[in-house]
Parts: C-alpha cells; sequence; structure tokens
C-alpha cells in the first residue's frame, strides 16, 4: 500500500472513530435529557428497551415503552419516534410525534371493553404547533389507526389559547377557527351496530336500519324548518351509515366560535349553523 492509500485508509479509520464516539455521545446526551424530563414531570414514569437519536434527521426513537401516568393509566408501545419536539416551554409550542403499536383501551374510540376486545392495537401520530403571537394552535393531525376497526383523523385551529400562562379556567375563552374529522371505516361500524343491538335486544341489521330512520327524520325536520346545514349533514350521515366507508366532517365558521357558545342553551340546529358543518361520505377504493 502506497503512502497515499495508507493516508486515505488512516483519515477513514479517524473518520469512523469520530463518528463512533459522536453518536455515542449525542445518545448518551439525549437520554440523559430525556429521563430528566420524564423524573421532574410529576406521577409521569416511563420506561423503554433503548433509546436512539439519529444524527442526520435529529429524530428520537424509543422500543418497548411503557408509561405510567399520575392517574394509574398505562400505556404501552413497540416504538415511539419524536420528529420534533419543543423543550424551551413547560408545555411544548410544538411536537411531532409517533407511537407504532401502541396499546390503548376500547374507550378511545367510543367503545366498551368486551372479553373478545378488551385492548386495541394501533399506530398514533401527533403533530401540532403553537404561535405565542396569536395565542393560536394548529393541529395538523391527531389520528389513531387500528388495523382491524379502521382509522380516526382530528385536524383544526383554535384561538385564544395561551400556553405559556395555562390555567384550565381560561379554555372558557377557547374560540374554534375550523376543525376536520375523519373516519376511515373497516369494522368499527359493525362493532357499533352489534353494540347497538344488544341494547336494543335486536339484530346488528334492525339497529342499522332504525339509526338510518332516525337520520332521516332528522333531515326531513331540519328541511321543513328550512334549515339547509343541519339537513344536508343528516343527510350525508345517512349516506354513510348504509354504507359506512369514509366519513369527513368538516367546521369552516366565518370567525372563530367561543367554546362556551355550545353550553348556552343553543339547539342543535343553532350549534351546526355556527360552525358551518358540512358532512361527506365517501366510499373508498378497495386497495386503500
Amino acid at each position: 500500500m502506497g503512502r497515499l492509500g495508507k493516508f486515505v485508509f488512516s483519515f477513514v479509520l479517524f473518520i469512523i472513530v469520530c463518528y463512533g464516539g459522536l453518536v455515542w455521545f449525542a445518545n448518551h446526551e439525549v437520554e440523559k435529557g430525556f429521563n430528566a424530563a420524564v423524573d421532574s414531570t410529576e406521577g409521569l414514569d416511563v420506561t423503554y428497551a433503548d433509546l436512539w437519536f439519529d444524527l442526520f434527521d435529529r429524530t428520537v426513537t424509543l422500543t418497548d415503552v411503557k408509561a405510567t401516568l399520575a392517574s394509574g393509566k398505562q400505556y404501552t408501545a413497540d416504538e415511539v419516534i419524536v420528529y420534533a419536539f419543543d423543550e424551551r416551554h413547560s408545555i411544548p409550542h410544538f411536537i411531532r410525534a409517533q407511537a407504532n403499536g401502541l396499546t390503548v383501551t376500547p374507550s378511545v374510540l367510543g367503545l366498551p371493553a368486551t372479553p373478545e376486545m378488551k385492548e386495541l392495537i394501533g399506530d398514533l401520530t401527533l403533530d401540532y404547533r403553537y404561535d405565542s403571537a396569536t395565542k393560536s394552535l394548529n393541529l395538523a393531525t391527531l389520528a389513531f389507526d387500528e388495523a382491524r376497526l379502521g382509522k380516526v383523523e382530528v385536524s383544526g385551529t383554535m384561538t385564544q389559547l395561551d400556553l405559556d400562562q395555562f390555567r384550565v379556567e381560561n379554555l372558557v375563552g377557547l374560540r374554534i377557527k375550523d376543525a376536520e374529522f375523519r373516519l376511515r371505516n373497516r369494522q368499527l361500524m359493525d362493532t357499533l351496530f352489534e353494540n347497538g343491538a344488544a341494547a336494543l335486544g335486536a339484530t346488528p341489521e334492525v339497529a342499522q336500519q332504525q339509526l338510518i330512520a332516525e337520520l332521516d327524520m332528522l333531515a326531513e325536520q331540519a328541511g321543513k324548518a328550512n334549515k339547509p346545514i343541519p339537513e344536508k349533514a343528516f343527510l350525508e350521515l345517512k349516506r354513510f351509515v348504509e354504507q359506512p366507508e369514509m366519513l369527513i366532517v368538516r367546521a369552516a365558521p366565518q370567525e372563530p366560535v367561543p367554546y362556551l357558545y355550545f353550553f348556552m342553551g343553543r339547539d342543535l340546529y343553532e350549534n351546526l349553523h355556527l360552525l358551518n358543518l358540512s358532512v361527506e361520505s365517501r366510499i373508498v377504493e378497495k386497495n386503500q
């Protein structure tokens, strides 16, 4: 091997050693910071098998995660990936993260726990950003995807929210600027029909037809009352119940609506009109 070859080999070896040391140091520092953050949060306990920090995309990955909250509730996940996280504020101004193989109770999707379905296992995605100048929070997505039942996704923007001086009582001033709810149904609606049938002492088909009839009646009443927004919403809900594949509910008020308005005695028609609510039922391609 010539001098140039030896130099190149030595230089490459030096880079490998330096990179390995840098990776070890970065992972050690990130793990130390993460553990300190958990320790400083009252009532929170988190254990994990491994933590890895990627120097290139700056993501943090934890495997075999188990979290216990102050309430005693426990959550486990095969993997948690944190793409972005605000460390400067006690309530983070932004988070972009994903939990794969997350185990939760059926109540997350409004379902009762049964011997056949004691827990749900799916992937959770969270992406939000808070703007302290405008006191608004943009929820890009909060989604839970469960292979058997379906995928639920929520997004939207809230204003008049002060995360820096956060107090629960201040939530009365919260305003809804826009919102969207999406449901990609797999077996969730079948499960709901089965639960409804058990309560009625009937078959799931009867429970489904009864719900269709009720939505049809609500749409007819809204039409007679000259309330086009509720009428269209109920008709689209009826279409979804008839063929439950994809449901999209959007709120696009002309001005941000105070959350408190929904507790001031307004009827359902008025609330739907305030939110400028629209409902869409879609048929999904088989490969989606």
